[in-house]
């Protein structure tokens, strides 16, 4: 028998109480779907279980997400100036443009990002800075190339992650992006998968996601596009369960209503 030596305690007891079982009986009515990997899928889940690495770099993390139709970044993978400045040109100024390596994760923290880059003259300076930054950061690297990037702008920045627990599988995470993520620890999580309704509930348990509801006159931001892009994430983990340990998605870019989401950046780790 239970022991409570004050009435918060009891209190909160039963708070928990009660709170597990609406969850558990929300899970069982709600009997959320889970699908097979479509073909394309299936060829991205062997893709991964043949890679003898533990991590995918940004580029390589992007082509999983776009096989779950989870939206990303106009881009381009370059290996030298000339490309890049081609690439530049075609997806239009301003860019951004960083370092995709497996062995640089944070590519901030190694300066091998460069922002809000106007035009060409920028861009070989930057194209230069990062390359070098990224070398003297990690002498042994391997380095796929240059991202050339359309830069987002006008939109609120989010994060969505997946973590693998031991006991209770695919955990989904969202949460306010940027410092606000590490600095008030603002996220709400679920086990995958997760149907629409649910994912609406975890955007309203996140306090940060005020913002997205058009915050000091700001428009109000696509949240249905939002909720899209968690569910299919979470089939996503569930369909990569056994296989990766860990999945990045920083910053997720939430448009004005209407204008959708996008995958800024993304990380992938695997089981090695």
């Amino acid at each position: 028998m239970p022991l409570f030596y004050s009435p918060e305690t009891l209190a909160r007891g039963l708070r928990a109480l009660l709170d597990y079982h609406a969850w558990r009986d929300q899970r069982t009515t709600a009997r959320v779907a889970t699908t097979e990997p479509t073909a394309a899928q299936a060829q991205v889940i062997a893709r991964l279980n043949s890679s003898t690495r533990a991590t995918w770099s940004e580029s390589e993390a992007k082509t999983v997400l776009a096989a779950w139709d989870v939206p990303v970044t106009r881009e381009r993978l370059v290996g030298s100036l000339a490309e890049a400045a081609a690439a530049a040109t075609t997806i239009g100024y301003p860019v951004a443009l960083k370092v995709d390596s497996p062995d640089i994760p944070h590519k901030t923290e190694a300066g091998a990002v460069q922002l809000d880059v106007a035009d060409e003259a920028a861009l070989r300076v930057a194209y230069e800075t990062i390359l070098a930054n990224a070398r003297r950061h990690a002498p042994a690297a391997a380095i796929n190339g240059v991202l050339v990037q359309q830069m987002v702008h006008g939109g609120v920045e989010t994060i969505v992650g997946v973590q693998y627990d031991p006991q209770m599988g695919p955990m989904l995470l969202f949460g306010t992006g940027g410092i606000m993520v590490e600095v008030y620890e603002d996220v709400a999580l679920r086990r995958c998968p997760i149907d629409r309704d649910e994912a609406l509930r975890m955007i309203g348990d996140v306090k940060g996601a005020r913002l997205l509801q058009g915050y000091r006159g700001k428009p109000k931001a696509d949240i249905a596009a939002l909720a899209d892009l968690l569910v299919r994430v979470s089939a996503m983990a569930v369909a990569l369960d056994g296989t990766a340990t860990e999945l990045d998605i920083n910053p997720v870019m939430v448009m004005p209503e209407g204008r959708g989401v996008v995958a800024a950046d993304a990380l992938l780790f695997l089981k090695k």
